[in-house]
């Protein structure tokens, strides 16, 4: 179910709102009162050109208190983190902390996360990387790898039992 329908039938959640821009206060001067729904987060946004995540109607959202309704959604999860729309506001608004404090509340909530995103998780809890190291196939049918690319390799963590803990400790504090 799309983001769109849930929204239509949604209720206000003033506290939930409360407590989403608390934590956002936190992270940066300002807060989701301050966008005027220009889109110059949306047209920047690598998930959109792809997927129906549109940040400025998650600040939207937000504004009008229908938290529940953006985290029993999947379009939190389909959020880049490339940090455009923070970098493309002129107001300063960050939807990327808005999503981050969604998908923490609806991991804190008991959330399924999307299959997906744990894979990506469990990979970089085993080797480091968001997925190994490939190689490329050229237009002549060779396999080539970064070395004879001339590129450098890719530097795995060295210690991966400290990585882990971090990582593992990132993962269940609450922002």
């Amino acid at each position: 179910m799309g983001i769109v329908d849930l929204t239509s039938m949604g209720e206000s959640q003033v506290k939930l709102r409360n407590e989403i821009n608390e934590r956002l206060s936190r992270l940066q001067d300002e807060i989701s009162d301050y966008c005027y729904q220009c889109a110059k987060c949306t047209s920047g946004c690598e998930a959109h050109k792809l997927l129906e995540l549109e940040p400025h109607k998650i600040v939207a959202l937000l504004k009008r208190g229908l938290i529940d309704e953006m985290i029993n959604s999947d379009v939190i999860w389909t959020c880049m983190s490339c940090f455009k729309c923070r970098e493309r506001c002129p107001q300063k608004v960050a939807p990327v902390e808005i999503l981050f404090a969604l998908k923490n509340m609806a991991v804190a909530s008991g959330k399924q996360i999307p299959g997906n995103y744990t894979a990506m998780l469990q990979s970089v809890l085993s080797i480091g990387l968001i997925q190994d190291v490939k190689s490329i196939t050229t237009r002549d049918n060779k396999t080539k790898s970064r070395s004879d690319l001339d590129l450098p390799e890719i530097s795995k963590p060295t210690d991966s039992t400290k990585f882990q803990m971090i990582l593992s400790k990132l993962a269940v504090e609450k922002v």
